[in-house]
């Protein structure tokens, strides 16, 4: 068979050979969005809490609040799941 022929060869092309994704980055981001889901429900379970029980236990509606706010703010702006599965 030539080198030319088309029939019966096998493509060697760079394409052909690319490794496939590592899916461990499926599970870390798996992994994330159920702990930002359970963390979402703890602290909703923090303000269901009547402000008398709260400040027994060192918290008030606003920090509880602006807790949640900056972790699911920062948890979004983050990419590092994201990026050390590339």
């Amino acid at each position: 068979m030539s080198c030319d022929s088309t029939t019966g060869s096998i493509g060697t092309s760079s394409s052909a050979f690319v490794p496939s994704p590592n899916p461990g980055w499926f599970w870390k981001l798996s992994l994330a969005l159920l702990d930002g889901i359970t963390r979402r429900r703890q602290y909703d379970e923090l303000l269901e809490l009547d402000d008398r029980l709260l400040a027994d236990i060192g918290l008030s509606r606003t920090i509880v609040g602006e807790a949640r706010r900056s972790y699911f703010s920062g948890w979004r702006d983050k990419s590092d799941i994201v990026d050390s599965c590339r």
